[in-house]
C-alpha cells in the first residue's frame, strides 16, 4: 500500500502529551504468546496503516481530536520483569488524556491496567476477548497468554468484581470457576451477537458513574474478520457487531482508555486484521470526542 505523504493517525496530531486529548502508546511484546508470535509487530503496522484512515467517523463527523503518539515502551524480554516500570511511565500521563495502547500480546496490557487503576480511582474494566485469560497457570507458566487477566488483577489491585468480560467463547474450566467464585461478570459471545447494543447498554449500567477502560483482544472478532491473531476462535463477532457494542457502551459511560491486543501482522498479509483494529480505535475516539464515553 502506498502511503507516502500521508500522516499517521489521519493527521490528528498534538505537539505533546500535556495538551493531547488522546495519548497513543505501543507495547511491541509477544513474549507470552505460546502458539504463534507476531503481535510484537502490531504497533508499527497499525501506525503505518493509520495514514490511510481519514479523520472522519462513519457517521460523517469530522474528527479534530488532538492525538499525541508517545512511541513504544519496552517491556524487555519478560513481562513479569518489565511490567512495573512501564506501568509507572503510563501512570504519569495526564489523567485527562484518553489512553490508547497498541499491543502486543494480551499480557502486554498488564501494566496498562495497573497504570489506569492509578490514573483513575474506582476504575472498572470491560475485557472484550474470545478468551477469559483467567488461568493462574496455563500452557507452561503463570505469565502466558491464558493468564493475562489473572496477572493483571494481581498487579493492578483491581478485584474480580471490577471486571466484566464480553465476547468470551473459548474457556478453560478453571477460568469459569474463578469468575463465578470471585463475582466477575461475563457475557458470552453468543449473547453479544444476538444484540450487541443491548449488551453495551447493560455494561454501561453495570459500571454506571465509574471510569471504564476497555481492553480489547482482536480475536473477539471471528477469524473471517480478523485472521491475523495468535489464537483465532471460530464463532466470533463481526466488526459491525463489535462497533455496535462499543457505541452503546460509550453512550452511557465515562471511557478513559482503550487497548487493542493480539494484532499479528505477519499472520495476515492482507492487513484485514489491522484495518479492523484501526476502525475500532478511530470510532472509539469519535465516541469520546462527541462526549459519549466521557461523562
Amino acid at each position: 500500500m502506498r502511503l507516502e505523504g500521508l500522516q499517521t493517525w489521519g493527521g490528528l496530531v498534538s505537539r505533546g502529551a500535556a495538551d493531547a486529548e488522546v495519548v497513543v502508546v505501543g507495547l511491541p511484546y509477544d513474549g507470552s504468546a505460546v502458539y504463534r508470535k507476531g503481535a510484537a509487530d502490531g504497533p508499527i503496522r497499525l501506525r503505518e496503516l493509520s495514514r490511510a484512515v481519514p479523520p472522519v467517523t462513519e457517521h460523517g463527523r469530522r474528527m479534530t481530536t488532538k492525538v499525541h503518539d508517545l512511541g513504544d515502551l519496552d517491556l524487555g524480554l519478560e513481562v513479569e520483569l518489565g511490567w512495573q516500570r512501564v506501568a509507572e511511565e503510563l501512570a504519569a500521563l495526564p489523567p485527562e488524556a484518553f489512553l490508547t495502547v497498541l499491543g502486543g500480546d494480551h499480557c502486554s496490557m498488564i501494566p496498562v491496567l495497573a497504570a489506569q487503576a492509578k490514573r483513575h480511582p474506582d476504575l472498572a474494566v470491560v475485557w472484550i476477548d474470545a478468551h477469559p485469560d483467567l488461568n493462574d497457570f496455563s500452557r507452561g507458566g503463570p505469565w502466558t497468554c491464558g493468564c493475562a487477566l489473572r496477572r493483571a488483577l494481581d498487579c493492578s489491585g483491581l478485584k474480580p468484581a471490577d471486571i466484566a468480560m464480553a465476547g468470551v467463547r473459548d474457556f478453560d474450566f478453571d477460568e469459569l470457576e474463578f469468575a463465578r467464585t470471585g463475582g466477575l461478570s461475563w457475557i458470552t459471545c453468543a449473547t453479544v451477537a444476538t444484540d450487541p447494543a443491548a449488551v453495551g447498554r447493560e455494561l454501561a449500567t453495570l459500571f454506571a458513574g465509574r471510569p471504564i477502560h476497555i481492553s480489547l483482544d482482536i480475536d473477539v472478532l471471528d477469524p473471517a474478520f480478523a485472521p491475523g491473531t495468535e489464537i483465532p476462535a471460530a464463532g466470533g463477532l463481526s466488526t459491525r457487531e463489535a462497533l455496535s457494542l462499543l457505541a452503546a457502551l460509550a453512550e452511557g459511560s465515562r471511557l478513559v482508555g482503550l487497548d487493542v491486543a493480539e494484532v499479528s501482522p505477519p499472520l495476515d498479509p492482507t492487513d484485514i486484521t489491522s484495518f479492523a483494529a484501526l476502525k475500532l480505535i478511530f470510532e472509539t475516539w469519535g465516541f469520546v470526542a462527541q462526549g459519549h464515553g466521557n461523562r
